[in-house]
């Protein structure tokens, strides 16, 4: 079993993979009209370029209740946890690790073919240890599915 420091610094350099990745900007033409015109996703957008990374979280949670479907949102989302994980202790950071993981996953369902959501859960399943829901199989699978998937977003 890992110490905690230990784990605590892999869950860092995990999640600082993923959320290093820059999000699309607001004037993005892969992000849905809906969405990109949006003024919560808008505020989400300015607060997590600003390291605002819980006040990012909880507009983006707002946003998803009321438009499920914004795949943009819960990459974003995922992103966000993971920032914030990288603060955290490594307890909370194990939480803030699944519930991006999970953010992820939601937006790779919602846009299958959104090169940066894959590429992000590809490097979530790579670095994660299983119990947080690493998967190199998994991995494996999206990276096929990236290689074939054409140079868009969204």
């Amino acid at each position: 079993m890992m110490m905690p420091s230990m784990l605590r610094l892999l869950l860092i350099a995990m999640l600082l993979a993923i959320a290093v990745e820059t999000a699309a900007g607001p004037g993005d033409a892969a992000a849905p009209a809906t969405v990109a015109a949006h003024p919560r996703y808008d505020a989400a957008l300015r607060a997590y370029e600003s390291a605002q990374y819980a006040a990012a979280a909880a507009q983006l949670e707002q946003l998803l209740g009321h438009q499920p479907l914004c795949a943009r949102c819960a990459h974003l989302l995922g992103k966000s946890y993971g920032r914030l994980a990288e603060r955290a202790g490594w307890l909370e950071a194990m939480s803030l690790a699944r519930k991006t993981r999970t953010a992820l996953e939601q937006a790779v369902e919602l846009a299958p073919h959104d090169r940066e959501a894959l590429s992000d859960l590809i490097k979530y399943y790579r670095a994660a240890p299983a119990f947080l829901g690493g998967n190199r199989d998994k991995a494996d699978a999206l990276e096929q599915r990236l290689r074939a998937t054409p140079g868009q977003t969204g």
